[in-house]
């Protein structure tokens, strides 16, 4: 099954992640890069965020950095059932 997000953006049109094929390589790199911007968890950023005075961007950021986050724990709870 594919894990999919659907960007709408006025300025780049309509852009497609699929996470699911994403190498772990590559989420990790954005997760440690989301880390770096706003220097703290996804965690403790949400306990922070509000919706009313985010920027479009944070939106996009929040959203992207939380299915990286899911798509990471996905393949690590995925693992140990493949190996048996």
């Amino acid at each position: 099954m594919s894990r999919h997000s659907v960007i709408e953006s006025s300025e780049n049109g309509r852009t497609e992640i699929d996470y699911s094929a994403m190498p772990e390589a590559e989420i990790e790199r954005r997760i440690h890069g989301y880390h770096e911007k706003y220097g703290m968890t996804l965690t403790a950023y949400s306990n922070r965020f509000s919706c009313a005075g985010a920027t479009p961007q944070e939106m996009l950021d929040v959203m992207d950095w939380d299915c990286l986050i899911r798509e990471r724990d996905l393949r690590r709870t995925a693992r140990p059932a493949a190996r048996k």
